[in-house]
């Protein structure tokens, strides 16, 4: 066995070029699909802790209200 290194003909490596361009693209654009799943995430978060911080403000001023 021998463990010399082959350098492909140029039309091997024209090939796995745009082959690996098409991956990276591919990668590219399922990059960008999970960002906007983080996005919306975290955009759903914030209006919970929104809502939950509101919630508690009216809830204090309407007890300190009452007393």
């Amino acid at each position: 066995m021998s463990n010399e290194l082959r350098i492909p003909d140029a039309e091997t490596r024209a090939k796995n070029l745009a082959s690996l361009r098409s991956a990276i693209h591919q990668l590219d654009i399922v990059n960008l699909m999970l960002d906007e799943v983080i996005a919306l995430a975290d955009r759903d978060l914030l209006q919970q802790r929104r809502a939950r911080l509101l919630s508690k403000s009216n809830y204090m001023s309407t007890e300190q209200i009452e007393s």
